[in-house]
């Protein structure tokens, strides 16, 4: 399953799976198969040149990512818990701290610490062992974080569970139950959130953060973009992950 999982996460990339594409026209070309080599080589360069164009991969993220909420947080009840979800921390190389985190990461527990000064409810944490130095936990590495901002250890739950989502509602499954809880993570995470949850909580209210969407879908065509292939790459993941659950559940 890991195995697929990272085949997956490579070819969901449209530059990469046209690479390939590319080279198995080069290998029908090789084995003389003139007409298949021509139809896999069309194909693949209509697929980079299609994600390449900004109006397709907001297109895309469109349907992806959750809709901008309409709540006024001030008018909301407080939770019990507020949830932030894990994204990633870079343990590689010599960086100042604050750059070792992704910008999903930051969005997330700005987000959270900004939800914890306006309501004071716990934060809970969760992610486990999956960055590239096995030895980290992520789950102590955004309680470092919180604490920078004032917040008390006492105000934080760490689960130190979860390689993924599924794993990581699992972890925070004890504390929420019959709970009401805020949700913070990247917009076009929190549709499969929602599926994971199902009816665990009391009540779930969503705060979505790190759009690649501006909401605009007006049609125009331009330069091939570097940005817009990366958000094809999003939509397209995020697009797979809920057809795996669907299926597996």
């Amino acid at each position: 399953m890991e195995l697929l999982k990272l085949i997956v996460v490579e070819l969901v990339s449209p530059l990469k799976f046209s690479f390939l594409l590319m080279l198995l026209a080069l290998l029908l070309k090789i084995m003389k198969r003139e007409r298949g080599c021509y139809c896999v080589s069309i194909f693949a360069v209509a697929w980079l040149l299609l994600w390449s164009q900004p109006y397709a991969s907001k297109l895309l993220l469109s349907k992806v990512e959750y809709r901008l909420p309409t709540h006024d947080d001030t008018s909301l009840d407080s939770p019990d818990y507020i949830f932030v979800l894990a994204c990633y921390y870079n343990t590689e190389g010599a960086l100042p701290e604050i750059s070792r985190w992704q910008e999903c990461s930051l969005q997330r527990n700005v987000e959270a610490a900004r939800l914890h000064f306006l309501t004071k409810a716990p934060i809970i944490i969760s992610g486990g062992y999956f960055l590239d130095d096995e030895k980290v936990n992520f789950s102590d590495k955004a309680a470092d974080f919180f604490q920078s901002l004032n917040i008390n250890a006492s105000e934080l739950i760490l689960t130190r569970q979860g390689t993924n989502t599924h794993e990581e509602i699992v972890s925070v499954k004890p504390y929420i139950t019959d709970k009401n809880i805020w949700v913070v993570s990247s917009a076009s995470h929190i549709a499969r959130i929602k599926l994971e949850l199902g009816s665990t909580a009391n009540s779930v209210t969503y705060f979505p953060v790190d759009y690649h969407h501006n909401g605009d879908t007006t049609f125009f065509i331009t330069w091939p973009s570097e940005d817009s292939l990366q958000n094809a790459r999003r939509g397209l993941y995020e697009l797979l992950a809920r057809v795996k659950y669907k299926l597996l559940n």
